[in-house]
Formats: structure tokens, sequence, C-alpha cells
């Protein structure tokens, strides 16, 4: 699994997840890879957006999340639409995969995942964010429905 953040600021390192994800690894994971740099990248008054998947909403995540006085986006059932990491992966997907490319190898993969990461242009980033007012209006609007 690859699991990456990033905010108007910036972006963090993308991380290489090994094995099934539970809460206890994604606690680690936001631990090793997020919290570091989560000011630099969110300023001081940062929130944190994930989606409803059961690891990210356990209890132990959200006593977590509390502990480290994380506000965290209240986000609707069955909308990855709206969450702009969708969008960053289409975006590294292409450029990953860009003129047939094939790996042999996960190590390439990886290396080609992050070369795709850090050549995102923040510009890019920052226009995915700024949409995120317009897609919570209209999600509004049409009462939580995408």
């Amino acid at each position: 699994m690859v699991r990456a953040t990033f905010g108007f600021n910036g972006q963090v390192g993308v991380a290489f997840l090994d094995g099934r994800q539970n809460s206890p690894k994604y606690i680690e994971t936001l631990e090793n890879h997020l919290f570091l740099f989560a000011e630099n990248i969110g300023g001081r008054n940062w929130e944190y957006q994930h989606d409803n998947a059961p690891i990210l909403t356990s209890n132990a995540t959200k006593i977590y999340l509390n502990s480290k006085k994380v506000t965290v986006f209240e986000w609707p059932s069955m909308s990855p639409d709206l969450n702009p990491i969708e969008n960053v992966w289409g975006i590294m997907s292409r450029k990953v995969y860009e003129n047939g490319g094939q790996f042999y190898s996960v190590n390439s993969l990886m290396t080609d995942i992050e070369s795709a990461w850090y050549n995102l242009e923040h510009e890019i980033l920052q226009t995915l964010i700024m949409s995120m007012e317009k897609l919570v209006y209209d999600v509004i609007l049409k009462n939580g429905k995408t």
C-alpha cells in the first residue's frame, strides 16, 4: 500500500506500507510520516482529512488524534471523489505508466512512484485544495450526496 499526505504548503514523503493495515499500523504511519512534517505543510492550525475506512475511524485512531489535538474533517460516507488525494493518485498513475511503462521489480515501481510524487507541481496541489470549498458546498446542497 502507498500512503501520501499533502497540504497547501507542500507534501510529506510517500510511505510504502507492508502487509495488512490496522489501527495500530495506521497510528504508527501517522507518527512516522505525518506528524513530523504536519506544521510545515499545513501551518499551525492544520486540519486532517481522511476517508471513513475502519482503521481511520477506529476508537484507537480517534483517541490518538485527540491526544495530538488534531482537528479531523467530518467526512460523508461513500465520497472518495471529494478527497483531493484521489486526483493526485490519478495524475501520478498516468506519469508512472506513461509510454507503456512496465515494472519488473517492486523497487523500480517504488522509485518511479517517489519520482512522480516529488515532481508534482506545487500549484496542482494548491489548486486541488482550493477546489475543496466548492466540492463541499455542492455536497451540502445535495444533502450529503456527491
